[in-house]
């Protein structure tokens, strides 16, 4: 875990718990229901699957990591 110190910036590339400059769209994650802001282009992404009738399709990090545990362990 990175040390936080007064007046550093953040990294907020991905997805983010908090709105961001660039992460300004709330999402919730297709699998818990977390909340999580994302950019544009997969809020477009997602809002897309949702409308065409598809599951959504969007993962938060902490169950993108659970699923993939589960595919590996087949």
């Amino acid at each position: 875990m990175l040390p936080l110190v007064p007046n550093q910036e953040l990294p907020t590339q991905g997805p983010t718990v908090f709105k961001t400059e660039r992460n300004q769209h709330e999402v919730r994650c297709g699998m818990c229901g977390r909340i999580i802001y994302v950019e544009e282009e997969t809020f477009s992404f997602v809002s897309d699957a949702i409308e065409a009738g598809l599951d959504n399709p969007f993962r938060c990090a902490l169950c993108k990591v659970e699923y993939d545990d589960l595919v590996y362990e087949g």
